[in-house]
């Protein structure tokens, strides 16, 4: 059972979605704590059963197994997923394409080959990335092309989280704090403090933190090529896809971390203003409502208009 640490305060440590996760929330009583446990980490192990990439009995492998060649059946909840898709492809520009897939295969195997691809292997990746021309609704979704293939990595972690949270909420439960490999999102508050206290990462240190933020009632995602790269020819290639090129993003942002009302909406801009750089990608934020960030580049680091409300002094 989970650890019931103080004031009725509960964590679950556990591993899914490839990374470590942590859940702390606060309730009355151990049954109810249970009850909670059971059906998020239920709605856990269906969500990856059914879209993950890694898994070759997963719906998502079986859709890109078919591309080409026919439709595949999906669930009213599934087809939630797909509009979550076409939802991220709308609100980047295109520049988060659920059907990059071809081109981070693509950069991953040359990671490995210590070798990069040649232009023509990229040209070949790209062709294969176009969002609107797949086909989807009425029950069935169709990749048109052979070897194209969906990815829902690029919100599948915050996309989780905002569930786990919703969760909580429908279980009564009024103070929680998801944090699913470092995308986070908190409502309530903590048994002492007024908010939730998340640390924003140190771009330049290792395992340091460069800053603290009193959270509560938002999702904080951080995105970033500073620490996740690969190695190609003795030269580090960020692990972010700019689709527009079919390369790994070449930017001065180091990391982008943000903080909405949702984590899924944090972990999109985080992502985009990393492929977009450190002028441009504020420049997006500051349009968004509701959106902070802060933009850690190899020069300089970029604060949003109000991102100090919620920075604690150090």
């Amino acid at each position: 059972m989970a650890e019931n640490l103080t004031a009725g305060l509960f964590r679950l440590k556990f591993q899914a979605l490839g990374t470590v996760c942590e859940v702390q929330f606060r309730t009355e009583s151990v049954e109810a704590a249970k009850d909670y446990r059971k059906a998020a980490l239920g709605w856990l192990r269906e969500f990856e059963a059914r879209w993950s990439r890694f898994k070759p009995e997963s719906l998502l492998c079986r859709i890109n197994a078919e591309a080409g060649r026919r439709a595949v059946e999906v669930s009213e909840e599934d087809e939630e997923i797909l509009r979550l898709c076409d939802h991220t492809y709308r609100v980047t520009d295109g520049l988060n394409d659920p059907t990059s897939l071809p081109m981070t295969t693509l950069w991953d195997e040359a990671g490995k080959r210590n070798c990069l691809p040649s232009e023509e292997k990229v040209l070949e990746a790209k062709e294969l990335v176009s969002w609107p021309s797949v086909e989807w609704g009425s029950g069935e979704v169709f990749l048109p092309e052979k070897e194209m293939a969906l990815e829902i990595g690029g919100f599948g972690k915050e996309y989780a989280v905002d569930r786990l949270i919703g969760e909580a909420k429908r279980f009564g439960i009024k103070d929680c704090l998801v944090d699913l490999g470092r995308d986070v999102a908190a409502i309530g508050t903590p048994p002492q403090g007024e908010a939730w206290v998340l640390g924003v990462e140190d771009a330049r240190v290792e395992n340091g933190s460069a800053y603290r933020l009193a959270v509560s009632g938002k999702g904080l995602a951080t995105s970033g090529n500073g620490r996740r790269f690969r190695m190609i020819g003795g030269e580090k290639f960020g692990h972010i896809i700019d689709v527009r090129t079919g390369r790994p993003a070449e930017t001065e942002v180091l990391t982008s971390s943000c903080l909405a009302d949702d984590c899924l909406t944090a972990g999109l801009l985080a992502t985009t203003s990393c492929v977009l750089g450190l002028a441009a990608g504020m420049e997006l934020i500051d349009r968004k409502f509701g959106v902070e960030a802060i933009l850690q580049g190899s020069s300089e680091t970029l604060f949003s208009s109000k991102i100090h409300h919620y920075v604690l002094s150090t």
